[in-house]
């Protein structure tokens, strides 16, 4: 009887101990049709700009800040290193990709762009257009080669009544690399 007892107790002491940690389940239900469109959003205001972060986490590590402006016909993005000099300016131009190491001060091809950023082999002008708007659908018509290479997950922000991306994580090598986007600030202009 009293072995029982105590049994009861370790239980009913591991359930509360379990519910406890559990992290609360608020789970939002997301109204698509507010997703922000591109072509609304340029129709409405001249550019975008903002900040954020690029964090690397897995086989290789670092944090860039980076800042960014876009307009209907250019973009650019510059990430900097951890003591907040520039290290890399993306500058795109209609549909022109234009990478720059500024510390060397000399234009580099994608695949140097793409030891800090694997992802910019598979990004293109509209897409990084899209991010800078905060578009939720931007990568809504990835092929199936790069869904197989890493996955995307994404969490939304509403502002005046829009869902904008907020962040951005990519994981692949079986999740052993993950690069987060986190758009800490964005500011759209008439």
């Amino acid at each position: 009887m009293r072995m029982n007892n105590i049994f009861n107790k370790v239980i009913v002491l591991s359930l509360i101990f379990f519910i406890s940690c559990s992290t609360s389940n608020k789970f939002t239900v997301i109204d698509y049709s507010k997703n922000a469109n591109l072509e609304l959003m340029e129709r409405e205001f001249s550019k975008s700009s903002g900040s954020g972060k690029l964090i690397a986490k897995g086989q290789t590590n670092f944090v860039s800040r980076f800042d960014f402006i876009s307009t209907k016909n250019s973009s650019s993005i510059v990430f900097r290193d951890f003591l907040g000099r520039k290290q890399f300016l993306v500058e795109i131009v209609d549909q022109d990709i234009r990478y720059v190491d500024m510390k060397k001060r000399q234009d580099i091809d994608i695949e140097n762009f793409s030891n800090f950023f694997p992802m910019a082999t598979k990004i293109d002008a509209k897409i990084y257009k899209k991010l800078m708007w905060g578009i939720p659908d931007t990568f809504k018509d990835m092929d199936v080669t790069m869904k197989k290479e890493f996955m995307i997950s994404t969490r939304l922000n509403t502002l005046d009544d829009r869902n904008l991306i907020d962040e951005l994580i990519f994981s692949f090598n079986n999740d052993k690399q993950e690069y987060k986007l986190i758009f800490s600030d964005r500011t759209f202009f008439k």
